[in-house]
This record gives structure tokens, C-alpha cells and sequence, in this order.
């Protein structure tokens, strides 16, 4: 069974994904997104690059341009590419794949989403992590008989980890 969790902006879910992987002391493999240090700015990026990496941000690993008076800029040959290729390659060579996150920002991104899709149907535990607020291709992770869906919040997000790391632990 593959975990994904999801719960509201900033309530701490790649948070939780850190300190898990931090306890179970696994090899991962997958991909990440975030934001630079503009993170506030209207105008500003998301970036992508390898989950078990730094963060990198640098032109070639921006997915989306948010601008203040226009709709996010999204490269999904970008997700397609590189984010379909961490994903394919983390299945191959990984204990347990990171996906952190997925949302409707990808909704272009088919290559990507097949990728997330069939490591998802694969035998390599996943954890996670759904944009609360979307809907579309996300809703086939959400739906899919293999994942457990964790809702976030400010009373359980302090426990998650030790209960995913324990989890995950007995999957491996």
C-alpha cells in the first residue's frame, strides 16, 4: 500500500515526507517540488528535481512561472522529460519512491502522469503527496485500490512521521 498525504498549503506535508525518510533510513528515489526563497512573491517559480538531491534552482529545473498578472506558466515538457525520468529511474534503483507533489499543475503532463501511475501499479512503495485543492488526474491517485490517502493537520502532523516511518519499515 503506497501513502499520500495531503492536507492544506504550508501545514507541513513534505515536512513529515523529510523526517520520515530521516527515520526509516531507506534508499528513495523520486522527485520533489518547491519553491525558491521568493516563495511569497506573486511573481515567482517551482521547481523540480531529484527527491533524494538538493535543491537546485537553476532555469532547467523550473516547471512553472507564477506571475502576478498572468495564469502560471507551466513547462510541461519539463514534467514530461526530467519528472517522468526520476520517476521511471526511482522504480529501478530505489527501496521507496518520493512524490512530493502532485497536483493539477501537471494536468498537461501525460507522460509524467503515466509514469506516476505505473510505479503505482508497481511493487516499489511510494509516499507522497496530493495538492489538497486538485482534482482531474490527481483524483486516479486519490481513487487507486493501492494508495492510502493520510489527510494533514496541526493535531496528527507532529505523529505522522513515526507512524509512516513504521509503516514504510514494514513494507521494505
Amino acid at each position: 500500500m503506497h501513502i499520500f498525504l495531503t492536507g492544506e498549503i504550508q501545514v507541513g506535508k513534505s515536512t513529515i515526507v523529510d523526517k520520515a525518510l530521516a527515520l526509516c533510513q531507506v534508499t528513495y528515489a523520486g522527485f520533489r517540488t518547491y519553491f525558491g526563497p521568493d516563495r511569497g512573491s506573486p511573481n515567482r517559480r517551482l521547481y523540480l528535481a531529484a527527491a533524494s538531491g538538493e535543491k537546485v534552482y537553476q532555469e532547467e529545473n523550473s516547471v512553472v512561472h507564477f506571475s502576478e498578472n498572468s495564469p502560471p506558466q507551466v513547462f510541461t515538457e519539463r514534467f514530461d522529460g526530467y519528472g517522468a525520468e526520476l520517476v521511471r529511474c526511482a522504480g529501478n534503483q530505489a527501496q521507496l519512491i518520493v512524490m512530493d507533489e502532485c497536483g493539477s499543475l501537471e494536468r498537461e503532463a501525460l507522460v509524467f502522469q503515466q509514469e506516476i501511475l505505473a510505479a503505482i501499479e508497481g511493487p516499489v512503495p511510494i509516499l507522497g503527496v496530493i495538492k489538497q485543492a486538485s482534482s482531474g488526474w490527481t483524483d486516479r491517485i486519490r481513487c487507486h485500490p493501492k494508495v492510502k490517502l493520510v489527510s494533514v493537520c496541526r493535531e496528527n502532523r507532529d505523529a505522522l512521521p513515526h507512524i509512516i516511518a513504521l509503516y514504510l519499515q514494514q513494507c521494505l
